[in-house]
Formats: C-alpha cells, sequence, structure tokens
C-alpha cells in the first residue's frame, strides 16, 4: 500500500490529479479510519492506464467509459468460463446416451449447439 505522493510519483501523475480521478470515480483507494489514501498495486496499474489513455488523448469521461466497458468484459469473461466449466462437467458425466443426442460435440473456439426437438415433429422421441 502507497500513500497518495509515492502512488502518484510511480503512477507518473500530480498528487492532486489523483485527487480528481477519485473525484470522478476513475480510482478508489483504500481510506484508513483516519481518512488517509493508501493505493495498492492494482490501483497504481489502473493509474498507469488512466495515465496511458489521457496521454492518448481520451477524456475523462472516455476514460471512465473504457474502465466500466473493461470491468463488464472481465465479469462477462469470468461467467463463459464457468459455465464452459459446468458444461464440461456435465458432458463428462453423460455416458451411455442414445444416437440422437440433444448436444452437439463444440466446434473449435465454440460454445456447442444444443438441438431442440421439433414440437412439430410427429415421430416418438
Amino acid at each position: 500500500m502507497y500513500i497518495i505522493s509515492v502512488a502518484a510519483e510511480l503512477a507518473g501523475v500530480h498528487p492532486q490529479t489523483l485527487r480528481i480521478y477519485e473525484r470522478r470515480g476513475l480510482i478508489a483507494p483504500y481510506r484508513t479510519p483516519g481518512g488517509t489514501r493508501r493505493y495498492s498495486e492494482a490501483d497504481l496499474q489502473r493509474l498507469r492506464l488512466i495515465h496511458q489513455l489521457t496521454a492518448d488523448g481520451v477524456n475523462l469521461e472516455g476514460v471512465r467509459r473504457i474502465l466500466a466497458l473493461q470491468s463488464d468484459n472481465d465479469r462477462l469473461r469470468g461467467q463463459v468460463d464457468r459455465l464452459r466449466r459446468i458444461l464440461g462437467e456435465f458432458e463428462t458425466r453423460m455416458t451411455g446416451h442414445p444416437p440422437g443426442d440433444p448436444i452437439v460435440p463444440p466446434r473449435r473456439g465454440s460454445l456447442p449447439d444444443i438441438r431442440r426437438p421439433d414440437p412439430f415433429s410427429t415421430s416418438p422421441r
């Protein structure tokens, strides 16, 4: 954990810039019971990304949106990974299933397709 002056130096910005980023909701450092800001390594990585984006000409609202999209993307990737794991466990447990099983082997790099029975079919299931 770093105090604001050290974090600012490590991130290559002025301490006042960190306060602005905090007011804008771009960073949320840990606060001690006395109210002192403490920055973690993850905070420093985020500050470096913010600094790089602003240096590339992205305004702070654009940075906020990019960070929000990145967070959503990370969350969704985690959900996909979890669903793939659950599906893999389910497929592993399935044995001796009859031909015409509704699960089709996955194509490389994608989730498997699931065939649904035709509700208008007259053939027995």
